[in-house]
């Protein structure tokens, strides 16, 4: 009689499977977080202002009131007007009334109330937007806010050493950004949402395959090292 055949080792490619499938759904939910993040991130309104009160790197514009701006646009894109104040104490007193805007052709461009209400702060100064406005032709745009008797601003406020160092490092009452609309802001959220969900659902189920393909990785290596099969 032969002897019986050795019994064959344990395989390996169950585990390995297992693993590398567990770190590809890990990798997946990581994108879709870092997906998620930056998403939001983008709808947000940073660097709108500069610690100083002067237009941060997200502004297009700087103003100043009662004066006369011209700003170039390449048509067909919407803009915000945020004011500038001084924080804490400074209070906002600009609106869509207080704004002109003047296109390319002569005519009067509506000006309308912020369509998504943003906020910053950042050092010494705050920013809110207040009016906006759709630049539909390309061209130069004339804009000028007229603020009503009791308003104050940081080019405006000259009383006291606050004011005076807000004139001499050049702060601006108001600043344009690119408009935000509200579709936007409401994609925004609900991909940031979707994205966190799938990206916690993949980092605990990617774990979870991972983590199980390991230890039967390590149970199968100690069986093949025995010189036993599974059932023998």
């Amino acid at each position: 009689m032969y002897p019986p055949p050795p019994p064959k080792p344990a395989s390996t490619t169950g585990p390995k499977i297992l693993t590398f499938s567990g770190i590809a759904v890990l990798l997946i939910g990581l994108v879709a977080l870092i997906f998620a993040i930056t998403s939001m991130v983008s709808t947000l309104p940073l660097n709108v202002i500069t610690s100083q009160g002067q237009p941060g790197s997200g502004a297009l514009a700087g103003l100043t009131v009662a004066e006369d701006h011209e700003f170039t646009s390449p048509g067909g894109l919407s803009y915000d007007l945020w004011e500038v104040q001084q924080s804490p104490n400074g209070q906002f007193g600009l609106d869509r009334k207080s704004v002109t805007v003047i296109g390319p052709d002569g005519a009067r461009v509506t000006v309308r109330g912020s369509e998504v209400s943003g906020s910053s702060t950042l050092g010494g100064f705050k920013a809110q937007s207040f009016a906006s406005f759709s630049a539909q032709q390309a061209g130069s745009y004339t804009i000028t806010i007229t603020p009503g008797p009791r308003y104050s601003g940081p080019s405006s406020n000259s009383s006291g050493a606050e004011g005076s160092e807000a004139n001499n490092t050049g702060t601006v009452d108001a600043v344009i950004t690119e408009g935000s609309e509200f579709t936007t802001l409401f994609t925004g959220v609900f991909t940031f949402i979707g994205g966190i969900m799938v990206g916690i659902a993949g980092l605990l189920l990617g774990g979870g395959l991972t983590i199980g393909g390991i230890v039967w990785w390590i149970n199968a290596n100690g069986r093949r090292k025995r010189g036993f099969a599974p059932g023998v």
